[in-house]
């Protein structure tokens, strides 16, 4: 009974650090042996995912070179008139579990964990697409509906400390977080108008841009601190239908942007008639320059520090064997961050032998729709555990599906 409290523990803590969708069940014949004083766990995850847009277009971006218009005019026909959403979850990172060491209370024990994230969230409107890939040619006497839309990119590393319960894996941890760079867009309301003749523009804008420092760039960093909170409560239900459940947050805090972020805030209507030129020889008034625009426009950075709260995550699971070998569960999550919608997964698992568990997954939600998922986990002799899981599978062989992602994780006990 206790290899079995220590085992959910070790296992629970090591869900904590990754997508609530793609980590897999708990089984004390697998799992690593949790009487070892110390173990490391590493890991690491990148899952995107789209409700709209098929994955060939982001690929087709990402190589680069010119793109088709029959992809584009596909990806265009597949679209909602608004609430298209796509975004991307990166993470990584080093988890340490230590000896319990605090005198009576013998059933707690201490962790730290360093780790990076990198949360990007998108939504926008058919119109949007369209002028992007189309012009406003397709515009011609009508508007595009450019709203609602936003736009969300933050990254920022972590180190933390807090302690986990033997008995059921219930844990808390207190982070320091350090802000990398982050990008934020909300448009409330904005609509461009083209006249038929493609003389006029007529646009009203409400809505707001905030950035970090632009100057400083690079992986390592730092434009901004804060703090957060991550912490898990679990339960287990004994009797004839063995249940545990556990709800959760990650990540739930804030970051203070240094005081050379950037924000712009606009609620204007422009009407675009062309520039006028008093002198065609004169080219020094001909020549129209950067700074000409932006002033026109009225789009000049405001600069100030910006508090931001991190992408958050909270979540619920939920799950009971069937059988000897087998397992069901439920896991919901929702996350603060644009584009995402509350995301539930189905899992079912089965435990070969006394050292592989094998899992398949049906989630809905998040950035995007159904998908269909693998997972398995194997354990080497009796100190190394290896997860290896994905939430698309057919994502690689059909570039016609949304959605594609993989994660990766390790732990050694001694």
């Amino acid at each position: 009974m206790m290899r079995l409290g220590l085992s959910l523990a070790s296992g629970l803590v090591g869900s904590s650090l990754v997508a609530q969708g793609l980590l897999l069940h708990h089984d004390p014949r697998v799992d690593l042996n949790a009487g070892y004083k110390n173990t490391v766990g590493l890991f690491g995850l990148i899952d995107y995912n789209a409700n709209t847009v098929a994955n060939e277009l982001p690929l087709a971006l990402y190589q680069g070179g010119e793109i088709s218009r029959s992809l584009r005019q596909q990806v265009a026909d597949g679209l909602q008139a608004e609430a298209n959403t796509a975004g991307y979850i990166l993470e990584g990172g080093l988890r340490w579990t230590g000896a319990a060491c605090w005198g009576t209370r013998g059933q707690w024990r201490p962790m730290v964990q360093v780790a990076y994230r990198d949360f990007s969230g998108l939504s926008f409107t058919q119109d949007q697409y369209l002028l992007t890939f189309f012009g406003n040619a397709l515009f011609a006497g009508r508007s595009a509906r450019l709203s609602p839309s936003g736009y969300e990119r933050m990254s920022y590393r972590t180190i933390g400390a807090g302690v986990v319960h033997d008995g059921n894996g219930s844990n808390l941890r207190v982070e320091l977080v350090q802000g990398g760079s982050f990008t934020a867009l909300d448009v409330r309301s904005s609509e461009l108008f083209t006249a038929a003749d493609g003389r006029v523009l007529r646009t009203s804008v409400l809505g707001e841009y905030l950035a970090s420092d632009t100057a400083k760039t690079g992986f390592g960093r730092t434009n901004g601190l804060g703090a957060a909170l991550s912490g898990r409560w679990a339960w287990a239900f004994e009797g004839s239908w063995p249940l545990r459940l556990s709800v959760g947050v990650e990540d739930l805090g804030f970051i203070a942007w240094n005081p050379n972020s950037v924000a712009i805030r606009k609620d204007t209507l422009v009407n675009f008639e062309g520039w006028y030129v008093e002198n065609l020889f004169a080219l020094d008034k001909v020549l129209v320059d950067q700074d000409a625009v932006l002033d026109t426009l009225g789009l000049r950075f405001q600069h100030g520090q910006v508090t931001r709260p991190t992408p958050f995550q909270v979540h619920v699971n939920a799950d009971m064997p069937f059988g000897a070998d087998w397992r069901i569960g439920l896991a919901l999550d929702h996350r603060y961050l644009t584009g995402y919608a509350p995301h539930a997964t189905l899992q079912v698992s089965r435990v070969l032998g006394t050292r592989t568990l094998l899992a398949t997954f049906l989630s809905y939600g998040g950035f995007g729709g159904a998908r269909i998922g693998l997972g398995a986990k194997h354990r080497f002799g009796r100190h190394v555990l290896v997860t290896l899981s994905t939430p698309q599978v057919p994502a690689f062989f059909d570039r016609r599906v949304r959605g594609m992602g993989m994660l990766l994780g390790a732990e050694i006990g001694f």
